[in-house]
């Protein structure tokens, strides 16, 4: 069947949650990116985005995270038409929380409905990843894995992709608190080390397989144990002002583990719900910024479901 458009939804997301940097990645509930995609006459590629930060994304395709997933797909089918992208941000660009891997999602899964290539999920991935260039210089596919699989995911592999996806306990919450701090993705990734020593290698698989053998456990705080990154948030720590205060006040408060959210500047907080509640957690990390002068928003979150089809027109 031939639609004339397709509107899809993808949500925010978390990636490293500690020591899994570029490997692990979880859909949040809380927030959503919407997308419709609708074919035009002509091969032109025009988009419009509006909603939270939209002022800050360009609109030139081969600029813009969906821009770039759609001429890839475009290419893919051999299809000879245009496309209208209409984006609606509910996730703010550099905000630590997956802004351009939602678009990138909801636009994969939307021009694969659209156009009838079936794509296998692994697949839409891939392409979606090729987005993430925009925001970030690299594909890398933690933030959009989540965003389209939904749930925990880890990145086995990227070259061949290999993707694989685990249900966390139930009593898995998330505080996240998302400070008035504009970092830069590409900022947050050029400041990372080149090499890493053995002990700090040593220590982050040691960290990660903690986090993975607590969700195998279903020990939310064994899971909190492995969230402790020895190489990455050290280096990105001077960009978030108060950051080890924060954490501090989210421990302190009930959280099993704290980490930075992807690239920041967001914190992300694990909270087992069955002995904390995650907003009095969110709240106490809002507080700790508002200590260093730096305003900040609360978010209270679940694992949430991967990216879907809400509407098909013909």
């Amino acid at each position: 069947m031939v639609f004339s458009i397709v509107e899809a939804i993808a949500p925010a997301t978390s990636a490293n949650l500690g020591a899994g940097f570029d490997v692990f990645g979880v859909a949040l509930d809380a927030l959503s990116d919407r997308v419709l995609v609708e074919r035009t006459e002509g091969r032109k590629i025009e988009i419009e985005v509006e909603g939270e930060g939209s002022e800050s994304i360009p609109r030139e395709p081969g600029k813009n995270t969906a821009g770039i997933v759609a001429n890839e797909l475009l290419k893919l089918s051999r299809e000879k038409i245009g496309l209208r992208i209409r984006i609606l941000k509910g996730i703010r660009p550099g905000s630590g929380l997956g802004s351009s891997a939602a678009s990138a999602a909801a636009t994969a899964i939307a021009i694969n409905d659209l156009l009838g290539i079936n794509l296998s999920p692994t697949e839409l991935i891939g392409f979606a990843a090729l987005g993430e260039m925009a925001s970030a210089g690299a594909p890398h596919a933690d933030n959009v894995a989540a965003a389209i699989l939904g749930g925990f995911i880890i990145i086995a592999s990227r070259e061949p992709l290999e993707v694989f996806k685990i249900k966390m306990p139930d009593n898995v919450e998330f505080a996240i608190v998302l400070p008035e701090i504009k970092l830069d993705t590409k900022l947050a990734r050029s400041v990372l080390p080149r090499s890493v020593d053995l002990g700090s290698m040593v220590h982050n698989v040691g960290r990660a397989a903690t986090f993975v053998a607590g969700i195998a456990l279903n020990s939310v705080e064994v899971m909190g144990k492995g969230m402790v990154d020895a190489v990455v948030e050290p280096a990105r720590a001077r960009l978030i002002p108060g950051l080890n205060h924060v954490k501090e006040k989210a421990l302190k408060s009930g959280a099993v583990g704290v980490s930075i959210s992807g690239a920041g500047p967001s914190v992300i907080a694990l909270v087992n719900s069955k002995k904390a509640k995650a907003r009095d957690v969110a709240l106490a990390m809002k507080e700790a910024f508002e200590e260093v002068g730096v305003k900040s928003l609360p978010i209270c979150a679940k694992p949430g479901d991967g990216a879907k089809i809400v509407r098909r027109e013909r």
